[in-house]
């Protein structure tokens, strides 16, 4: 296996956002995106990656044997200076410096298929719809942290819903809910589970998010069925949780975010994108968000989260390097 063929094949195992690792310090760790391949400096350029519970993005480079890194030289190398993560398969030596590795087993890399197939008319870089799935959860829970900086806990989660079901009324294919019933479940989503699951998730409690958040589905507000009930828990719900998690919880609801198979399909994404997979709540997210940016690709996903200001409203997003400290404690 040559360094190219090194790179394309990390690049697409990482390309599965449900899977989390365990970093050589310990840490765990998930791929929200896996950037783009570059032939200059680091081999992935602006990663996004969950490490214990803090969103990082910057850059990753990838080597057979830690000791690469130090025969390479990129110590010395500016090109190198936002590296967040060290990926090899030969963790030879210690490298003091301001990221992690990860190990990878050469096994893993063998069954990986590096062919793929690009449909123009398709989202057709599994990092497209990687980034967009991330745009619109980060999205909604920076308008969630904003909120609570001068609402209470209650008043955020019914503004939230509110805002949600007002453009739910205004979708011409759902299932028939007339206005009172609708009002109904407004009313009494203040007293239900969920303001019960929100408190249990700020005061910090060590608590299982797949079991609450599984009995969120399964329990009824009202009288919505179950495919409106799963929309709020993944539209207002899961963004207010995220703004409120410590690290350990915010992991939890990540990886529920990435792992949580969809009901059903919905009809303007198989027209939109026939040949593009709804199997997962988040491939699903990523094409509306595609479709609310009016298909307009964005390519780097750092970009994308400066311009709607993450930095400045998510506590757990961090853009490029971490202090020492936090790789090697």
């Amino acid at each position: 296996m040559n360094e190219l063929e090194l790179q394309k094949r990390i690049f697409r195992l990482i390309s599965d956002p449900s899977v989390v690792y365990t970093t050589k310090f310990g840490k765990r760790l998930q791929f929200l995106s896996p950037g783009r391949i570059s032939s200059v400096g680091p081999d992935l350029l602006e990663i996004a990656v969950l490490l214990n519970g803090f969103l990082i993005v910057g850059d990753c480079e990838i080597h057979f044997k830690s000791s690469d890194w130090i025969l390479h030289k990129h110590e010395l190398d500016s090109n190198y200076s936002n590296v967040i993560l060290h990926i090899v398969m030969d963790d030879d030596i210690d490298i003091k410096s301001h990221f992690d590795t990860l190990v990878i087993r050469y096994e893993q890399l063998q069954i990986i298929n590096i062919k793929v197939d690009s449909d123009p008319n398709e989202i057709s870089n599994i990092e497209d719809l990687q980034n967009y799935a991330l745009l619109r959860l980060l999205r909604k829970t920076s308008e969630s942290q904003k909120l609570l900086l001068n609402k209470s806990l209650n008043d955020t989660l019914v503004m939230q819903c509110q805002e949600f079901i007002s453009k739910y009324e205004q979708r011409k294919r759902r299932p028939s809910y007339d206005t009172n019933r609708l009002s109904n479940l407004l009313d009494k989503i203040s007293n239900s589970h969920i303001l019960t699951f929100l408190i249990s998730i700020k005061s910090g409690l060590s608590i299982s998010i797949p079991d609450l958040i599984l009995n969120l589905i399964k329990h009824k507000i009202d009288e919505e069925g179950p495919h409106l009930r799963r929309e709020l828990i993944l539209n207002c719900v899961l963004p207010l949780a995220l703004a409120l998690a410590n690290e350990e919880n915010r992991i939890n609801l990540f990886v529920w975010y990435w792992s949580t198979p969809t009901l059903n399909k919905y009809g303007i994404l198989n027209r939109r994108f026939p040949n593009n997979p709804q199997n997962f709540l988040w491939q699903q997210q990523g094409m509306l968000e595609y479709l609310k940016e009016h298909g307009s690709k964005r390519n780097i996903v750092a970009e994308s989260f400066r311009e709607f200001g993450f930095l400045d409203v998510l506590s757990f997003y961090k853009n490029g390097r971490l202090p020492l400290e936090f790789f090697q404690d």
